[in-house]
């Protein structure tokens, strides 16, 4: 049996670490990570995996799936790890529908992964690869090592101009 006086030392307890904790949270809203891959680095990295309709009436009019990875930097211009994806294009009489996996992995631990859905006005090399740009939220939930991020949900942009894929991280809520 428990005591009434264990029960008040429990939820003395409980308090005393709610309070402890709720001091120590950290607000993360507006810090941000920010890296940058190369176009040029990636495009050469390409390959192409060779597609085909499997039915003959198929409403593919044309298909491409091409995969690549670049090394990613800091804003020092210091590389920090590897960013790679892969596009499967596929056109049918409605357009030309892309779908996009990423990956991501950072030397602090930073490695996420997101899917990218969109359409393309055509199926070149430039058009493919600009693709990349969106917004979403992505959360660390994959460890290799020490991780400063892990579990942590951040908000995604990836930008683009004329020579640079950017990753800009921001972070949502809080940490302890």
């Amino acid at each position: 049996m428990v005591t009434m006086q264990a029960r008040k030392n429990y939820a003395t307890f409980l308090l005393l670490l709610f309070i402890g904790l709720a001091c120590h949270v950290r607000p993360l809203y507006g810090q941000t990570i920010t890296y940058y891959l190369n176009i040029a680095d990636f495009a050469q990295s390409f390959i192409e995996i060779p597609t085909s309709n499997v039915f003959v009436d198929s409403t593919t009019i044309d298909s491409s799936y091409l995969a690549g990875r670049a090394p990613i930097f800091d804003v020092n211009n210091i590389q920090v790890g590897t960013c790679s994806a892969s596009f499967l294009s596929m056109q049918t009489a409605d357009g030309i529908f892309t779908d996009i996996s990423n990956y991501l992995a950072a030397d602090n631990g930073l490695i996420v992964t997101w899917f990218t859905p969109t359409t393309l006005i055509n199926l070149e090399l430039d058009s493919i690869i600009h693709s990349m740009i969106t917004e979403c939220t992505v959360v660390v939930t994959t460890k290799v090592g020490f991780s400063t991020v892990f579990g942590q949900t951040f908000d995604l942009i990836v930008s683009s101009d004329d020579q640079k894929i950017y990753f800009q991280f921001s972070r949502i809520g809080t940490i302890f």
